[in-house]
């Protein structure tokens, strides 16, 4: 997993699972984790996953993360069809769609 921001977009790119994020299990934060943390804490207008090639869970945990970082509720754009079934699944779906 890879992030950056640009123009007040966070971008994230790569595979979003909990082994990317996460590294391994006996390790509580990876570095990619903390990347998305130190840039996500900022003021998001939208998040845009449209260069992300594989995702699960961990992609759904950290979309919530940045919804509850940020007062305002920002633009989750280009949503992985996986993310999207998870959140259907989980009855969580109206947190993250307008």
């Amino acid at each position: 997993m890879n992030c950056e921001i640009c123009d007040g977009i966070l971008h994230l790119d790569g595979e979003i699972t909990v082994k990317t994020v996460h590294g391994n299990a006996y390790r509580l934060h990876g570095s990619a984790y903390r990347r998305f943390v130190q840039l996500s804490g900022g003021d998001i207008k939208a998040v845009d996953l449209s260069a992300v090639s594989r995702a699960d869970s961990a992609c759904l945990s950290l979309l919530f993360s940045v919804l509850r970082r940020n007062g305002s509720r920002p633009e989750l754009r280009h949503m992985p069809p996986a993310v999207a079934d998870l959140a259907e699944l989980y009855e969580v779906r109206e947190w993250i769609t307008p």
